[in-house]
């Protein structure tokens, strides 16, 4: 504690490990107290926690696992940076101008961590596009799921999530589009894994909702 006081002092400027660790906690805090905003207020300290660690990568960390060497705080950046990635979706349904700080947030953590665990990047990756369909930009959305479903064929969540912007999770401002959502969740059927049952799941919820609206 005191080391870090006198930090502060000789050095406020610099940024060391535990205050990013501690500023990664308030952010936790934020998210726990009321208020509306409490998710913008979260990732405005944890914007400021990401633009501090891009200045400790190098060009030999390609797996975020190896950022261990510069940085070994109590909060896990593994986990962390997947929060993170929440926060900002959670932010922009107050504030869209965070749909563009996600989209370049997992942009440029795909870009230094490409040889991460293949679930966490086809995730970043899925919300990025994600993002485009919530900021109006429909055809660079579906450009995007596109690039995602040919890099990663056999994750079925590629094609959900495409699915689901036309469907389950389709923005404010679009009007949903069953037919199409039904054409990529069917995209899915052949994949040999246990998420296909969640692809099965949506068909089914999107007939119960086709035989309501005909009803």
């Amino acid at each position: 504690m005191a080391c870090t006081v006198l930090w502060k002092r000789l050095a406020p400027d610099v940024i060391n490990s535990e205050q990013l660790d501690d500023m990664m906690q308030e952010g936790y805090t934020l998210l726990e107290s009321e208020g509306a905003d409490k998710a913008i207020e979260c990732c405005n300290v944890w914007l400021q926690v990401w633009d501090h660690l891009k200045s400790r990568f190098t060009e030999d960390m390609k797996d975020v696992e190896d950022t261990r060497k510069v940085f070994a705080g109590l909060q896990s950046l593994f986990n962390w940076c997947q929060d993170f990635e929440m926060e900002l979706l959670n932010a922009g349904s107050s504030d869209p101008s965070f749909y563009q700080k996600r989209i370049d947030y997992c942009r440029e953590f795909c870009s230094f961590f490409p040889d991460s665990d293949e679930l966490l990047i086809c995730n970043m990756k899925r919300a990025e596009a994600e993002s485009y369909f919530m900021l109006g930009e429909t055809e660079q959305g579906d450009q995007s799921f596109q690039a995602l479903i040919e890099e990663f064929p056999d994750n079925a969540w590629g094609y959900i999530g495409w699915g689901d912007m036309y469907s389950t999770f389709c923005p404010r401002h679009m009007e949903k589009n069953l037919k199409k959502a039904k054409e990529i969740y069917e995209m899915a059927l052949n994949i040999d894994s246990e998420e296909r049952k969640h692809v099965v799941s949506r068909l089914e919820s999107l007939d119960e909702e086709q035989t309501d609206e005909s009803s």
